[in-house]
């Protein structure tokens, strides 16, 4: 499976494995399904009589699916979390209501003509998991790892005893320490590695630009650090409070 460097807003970049056109063309298909059974059920109990105007808005979640499934559920649709796959800016930053309005907009020559046949063509062709709609909005859909919440990769257990070293960790978001977690279990079995060494650089020099700490610990100590400080930190205030 062909991966893709994703360069987050801190100027890290990750790599993750991009959708596979079969774990997207089964994501389709589920959602395919659920909108059928939808409309289904509307024209059983909404147009047994006469159809009129009104009625029509019953439609338009069928119409409005993927954008509306996309844009309020960060960027997956049913089909999407059942496959285990999400629509991703590809520089990192939050998928935009506007960036999820383009990709449904282009499903209709990506996708709705020709029976998708144009999207699966573009997506071979540009290597990089996206179909029109997707080089227009700047996205791609990316496999997510096992851990898809955000708590998951974000908390780890820190000794009751644990004194933070940095109490700027405080000022870090989640998203921070998610990324940081990833770095390091990604750089973890090769930590030697140039590119890994490079990786873990970067991501220290972002956080140390953030947090506007001085240290001279190793790469991997320090963000290992931050980690702990960082829980040793909230685990705190959730007991406080």
């Amino acid at each position: 499976m062909e991966t893709y460097h994703l360069n987050t807003t801190q100027n890290v970049s990750l790599q993750y494995k991009i959708a596979s056109i079969g774990d997207r063309i089964l994501a389709y298909l589920i959602d395919m399904m659920i909108m059928a059974i939808y409309s289904v059920v509307i024209m059983v109990f909404v147009f047994n009589s006469d159809l009129s105007g009104w009625q029509l808005v019953f439609l338009i979640p069928v119409l409005l699916y993927h954008f509306l499934w996309e844009s309020f559920f960060n960027g997956q649709s049913p089909g999407k979390m059942i496959m285990r796959i999400r629509v991703l800016k590809t520089d990192g930053s939050q998928l935009t209501l506007g960036s999820c309005f383009i990709r449904w907009i282009f499903r209709l020559p990506d996708i709705t003509l020709l029976m998708g046949s144009i999207a699966v063509l573009v997506m071979i062709v540009n290597g990089k998991g996206q179909r029109i709609g997707d080089i227009a909005a700047s996205t791609t859909v990316l496999k997510i790892p096992s851990k898809t919440s955000l708590n998951d990769s974000v908390w780890m257990e820190v000794d009751e005893q644990y004194t933070p070293v940095f109490r700027q960790a405080n000022t870090l978001s989640d998203k921070d320490i998610h990324i940081i977690r990833e770095v390091l279990e990604a750089t973890g079995k090769s930590p030697q590695l140039q590119e890994n060494i490079v990786l873990m650089q970067k991501t220290r020099d972002a956080i140390i630009k953030k947090t506007t700490i001085e240290t001279a610990l190793p790469d991997r100590e320090f963000l290992t650090t931050i980690l702990k400080d960082y829980n040793a930190i909230h685990r705190a205030e959730l007991t406080e409070a």
